[in-house]
This record gives C-alpha cells, sequence and structure tokens, in this order.
C-alpha cells in the first residue's frame, strides 16, 4: 500500500462530507460543500475532488500515503465495477464510471457502496456496534435505510442489493413513502417525511400543538429534531401521538429483524434518533420485545443509538477501501 491512510466520502443530495482516516477509524482531516447536484455529474465529481484536496490539507497529509478512496452514495452502486447505476435525489446520475474517473485525480483502488451501508461499517468497527459480530443499523432520516453485518462483513447479497430494510413492510396496504416508495413500508410510517406528515396533517385538521409557536419561535417551518424534542419536553399531545405511533412501527420492524437474523444488536441513528435519544429507544425495545418470537435472552439482543453522527459514512467508507486495498 502507498500509505496508511483512506479519503471517506459521504455523497448526499445537499452535501458532500469528506475526510481523511487512518486505519484505526480516525478523522485526521475533513471537508464539507454543498452537493450542487443539479448541476450534474461533472460538477459535483469537481466538488469532491476539492473536497479530498482541502480534507487532505486540513489533516496534513500528503496525497501520496493515501492507500485508497471510499465513497458512499445513496442509491444502486454496481460495486464490483465501480459504477454508479443510479443515485437517489442527483440528477443525471446514470451508468456513472466513478470509480475509474477518481482515479485519474489518484491512482489508488476507489471503493464505492451504498451510503447507508458504508455508514453500518462505521458504527460496527468503531462506534455502538465495535466488538458485536453481527448489527443491524437502521437510520432514521428523510427516509429510512440500513445495513447488515453479519460475521463481521457487510452483507450484500445475491444481487448486492441488500440491507433495504427502510423498505421492509410494516403495515399491509399503508401509506406509500413520500416521493413514492414501497406501500406500507417502515419509512413510509416512521421516517422524518411520515413523521413531519401526520404532525402537519394535525395542525391542518385543527388539533392544538405548541408546534406552531416553536417554529415561530425558530423563524422557520421546518419541523427540526430540535423542535421535535422540545414539544416532547413540553408533553405535546399531537407530537407525543406522532412520534409514539412511529416509535411502534419501528418496535414491529426491529422485532422482524431480531426474528429473521437474531443479530447481536441494532444501533439506530439519524436526526430523529439522535434528537430523542433514550425517549424514542425504549419505545421500539418494549415493542420489539413484545413480537420477538424468542422471547429467551432477549436482552442480550442490544438496542442502542449510533455514536458517530455525520462522520459514520465517512470513516465506513475509508475503511472498507483500505480493506480492499489489502486485498
Amino acid at each position: 500500500m502507498a500509505g496508511k491512510y483512506a479519503i471517506g466520502i459521504d455523497l448526499g443530495g445537499t452535501k458532500i462530507l469528506t475526510a481523511v482516516v487512518d486505519a484505526q477509524g480516525n478523522v485526521l482531516g475533513s471537508a464539507k460543500k454543498s452537493t450542487q447536484a443539479e448541476k450534474g455529474p461533472d460538477v459535483v465529481i469537481e466538488r469532491i475532488e476539492k473536497t479530498m484536496e482541502q480534507a487532505l490539507a486540513t489533516a496534513k497529509v500528503r496525497k501520496e500515503r493515501v492507500a485508497a478512496l471510499g465513497i458512499g452514495a445513496p442509491g444502486m452502486i454496481d460495486s464490483a465495477r465501480g459504477v454508479v447505476l443510479h443515485l437517489t435525489n442527483l440528477p443525471g446520475w446514470r451508468n456513472i464510471e466513478l470509480a475509474k474517473t477518481l482515479k485519474k485525480w489518484h491512482n489508488a483502488p476507489v471503493s464505492i457502496s451504498n451510503d447507508v451501508r458504508v455508514a453500518a461499517v462505521g458504527e460496527h468497527r468503531v462506534g455502538a456496534g465495535k466488538g458485536s459480530h453481527s448489527m443491524i443499523a437502521v437510520f432514521v432520516v428523510t427516509g429510512i435505510g440500513g445495513g447488515i453485518i453479519i460475521n463481521d462483513q457487510p452483507w450484500v447479497g445475491f444481487r448486492s442489493t441488500a440491507g433495504e430494510v427502510g423498505h421492509m413492510i410494516t403495515l399491509a396496504d399503508g401509506p406509500f413513502a413520500v416521493g413514492g416508495g414501497i406501500r406500507g413500508g417502515i419509512e413510509a410510517l416512521a421516517s422524518r417525511s411520515a413523521i413531519d406528515r401526520g404532525l402537519r396533517a394535525g395542525i391542518a385538521a385543527g388539533r392544538k400543538s405548541v408546534l406552531p409557536d416553536l417554529l415561530k419561535e425558530r423563524g422557520s417551518d421546518t419541523i427540526t429534531s430540535s423542535v421535535l424534542a422540545k414539544a416532547v419536553s413540553k408533553n405535546d399531545p399531537l407530537t407525543l401521538e406522532v412520534l409514539r405511533r412511529a416509535a411502534y412501527y419501528l418496535g414491529l420492524h426491529a422485532a422482524s429483524l431480531i426474528n429473521a437474523l437474531d443479530p447481536e444488536m441494532l444501533v439506530y441513528g439519524g436526526g430523529v434518533i439522535e434528537g430523542l435519544g433514550e425517549w424514542m429507544l425504549s419505545q421500539i425495545r418494549d415493542v420489539a420485545k413484545q413480537y420477538a418470537i424468542n422471547r429467551n435472552d432477549l436482552d442480550r439482543v442490544k438496542v442502542v443509538e449510533a455514536k458517530l453522527g455525520e462522520q459514520a459514512g465517512v470513516i465506513g467508507a475509508a475503511l472498507m477501501a483500505l480493506d480492499g486495498a489489502r486485498g
């Protein structure tokens, strides 16, 4: 290998986060830019390269010391060929040979995988799942995504599309996810978008709530995790009802994951979880216990909060890239 460092890149619809990471998963330097996805793949790739340069400068690491590049991207990836087949919320990203393009910037192995899968790897290797051998990560954000770790390795499945836990059917004939997707999936029932939809429907129906006042104080119409947390602290009945319903469905979903794969640990991350923490997790645990088939020693299956925040993706992408570079 050229060195002991890798660059991890978390490519999102609104931002690019890049970090220089060592073999132990320590972030030595990072950089962030808006994606500017509407300008197309060429502009986005230029911005990725700029963040890599900035991250190296911050870390004070020379490019030649970088052994590999790792990328997590939101969509369908052909990891074996290093080709982006299609990305969610990034127009024009179809059949883009991203690995080949980035090798022009630095001739090192390039690893490309799904964004939530690399985040799961990050949490498993150095985050909340460290020390476990089987783990499932569930990230509750605008949608719901996740990753599966079995025998210390990410489980990718027969067609390399495993881990789409956000599209597991949790309520037959239930609602569609915001923007489409599968009807009755957990994403349609418990994602930030689903929670937002439920809250706004309640307000529109005339339900009493502190949310309008909280949003007015904030000077924004966006219902953030901090707004939700504040509404919970004020025992707002609408917020409590919507969030408890989301937690109930996440608990059913957790029970299905436990029944199917019997992992050592379920790790929950994303803004909704980060904002509400144990308040949300305790309800998920309680429901999962009711619907798990094997309740013997069920407490040994840990349901915990993720630790790495937004750095999970860049750390996981970098560590997967180093694994690949070692062969």
